[in-house]
């Protein structure tokens, strides 16, 4: 069973764990900060839920004039999207960083830049369109009336647009984490890394110690 970041209640301090292939790592905190990558999580779900909140803000108007049609299909995609996304939340927020959510969370940050892209260009054909006003037919009156509405349109997609931006760089953050701590989980660790650590345990190296001797011959 998976362990879920977001779900299930956190490992035990110093816990082993078993990360498959005959491999045990003492600590969760050697392969990444949990702590990070866990309120990146939850930074993530919160832009996630705003988005599908917003879609209600953004579309409560049925008969709207001159509104540009690709707000209407932004909103459509972003709820497409939440649909997706909430579905593979699991698998994407699993503690222990697996290829299945590295995959999942690539595919969360595909989606999200898709409607980044949309919400841009419904902003831009939104801001260009003028005026837009709502029709409401009322009861026993020939005429129409017309509210001016470009106003509150204009600030809700507007708003969309931001948490848009917002969520695809965090879901691109938890891209890049999970990709290095898989990495590190592979053997795949920064040699730079590896040195440093050696410099701060005092570990000597070869070329060192191969100096040292020729010092020694050279003064005796």
């Amino acid at each position: 069973m998976v362990h879920n970041i977001l779900f299930d209640r956190p490992l035990p301090e110093g816990q082993r764990i078993n990360v498959g292939n005959d491999m045990i790592i003492n600590d969760i905190s050697s392969i990444y900060n949990l702590p990070v990558f866990k309120n990146l999580f939850r930074v993530y779900f919160t832009f996630l839920l705003v988005q599908y909140i917003l879609i209600y803000a953004c579309v409560p108007l049925e008969e709207i004039e001159n509104r540009p049609a690709m707000c209407i299909i932004s909103n459509i995609y972003i709820l497409i999207m939440f649909t997706i996304n909430a579905s593979i939340l699991p698998l994407c927020s699993s503690t222990i960083p697996t290829l299945v959510s590295l995959r999942c969370l690539f595919c969360s940050f595909v989606l999200e830049l898709g409607g980044t892209v949309l919400n841009i260009i419904a902003v831009v054909h939104s801001l260009r369109a003028g005026k837009m006003y709502q029709i409401e037919k009322e009861h026993g009156k020939a005429t129409p009336k017309r509210t001016s509405v470009e106003a509150y349109i204009n600030v809700f997609i507007v708003l969309a647009m931001t948490f848009s931006i917002l969520a695809t760089g965090t879901v691109l953050s938890l891209v890049i984490v999970c990709e290095r701590s898989l990495e590190y989980i592979t053997g795949k660790v920064d040699r730079r890394h590896l040195k440093a650590e050696k410099k701060k345990l005092g570990v000597i190296s070869t070329d060192s110690i191969e100096k040292f001797n020729k010092q020694q011959e050279t003064y005796f």
